[in-house]
């Protein structure tokens, strides 16, 4: 019986890891060269996507949010010094981020990244955790209080899939901060209880 109750906890896991990747931002990024500009073109979901421009020292050059549905956008970067900058888009699953080499007229692309995070979804009294973990990374969960106390903490070790409930019925009201830390990178999610 527990089998069962596994396997269709995964299966039902992976049908709707497979529904979110549908409506999943598609992402075209195109260098123009000597241009010095980018075209940034995606899907977004409903819960849209926020774009980013950052210098090296990580100081917000441009920001935006894009709403639902198929948006381009094209990025003039010819008034910038030549250096280092950072373009990142980053919706509700996943964390898209491009480093781009500004340097004697010529624009670059020169490292991409793709971040999976955490899916959070939230009912009255509940909070469910879904999490790809491909690398298998180990993973730190902890839950805080209004006033920074830890109410919860689990480590998770070599698990590929990692689901967790957190029923929050008999809750002091007040706001929670759910945090996943895993291969350096910290994931939070706030829950407020009435």
């Amino acid at each position: 019986m527990k089998n069962l109750v596994k396997f269709t906890t995964v299966v039902a896991f992976m049908l709707a890891t497979v529904a979110g990747m549908a409506r999943e931002p598609k992402l075209n990024l195109l260098s123009t060269g000597k241009a010095k500009s980018v075209v940034l073109t995606m899907d977004a979901s409903i819960n849209g996507v926020q774009v980013k421009l950052m210098d090296s020292d990580l100081n917000v050059i441009y920001s935006e949010k894009m709403t639902e549905g198929q948006f381009s956008k094209k990025l003039n970067l010819k008034d910038l010094v030549d250096g280092v900058y950072f373009l990142s888009a980053d919706d509700y699953m996943t964390a898209y981020s491009y480093t781009i080499v500004l340097e004697n007229d010529n624009l670059k692309i020169v490292e991409s990244d793709e971040e999976i995070k955490p899916f959070f979804r939230k009912t009255d009294n509940m909070i469910f955790m879904n999490y790809l973990n491909l690398d298998r990374a180990d993973m730190s969960i902890k839950i805080y209080d209004t006033e920074s106390r830890t109410v919860f903490t689990q480590e998770v070790a070599d698990e590929l899939i990692v689901e967790k409930a957190f029923n929050f019925t008999d809750a002091f009201p007040g706001t929670y901060t759910v945090t996943v830390k895993s291969a350096g990178k910290t994931y939070t999610e706030e829950f407020v209880v009435n």
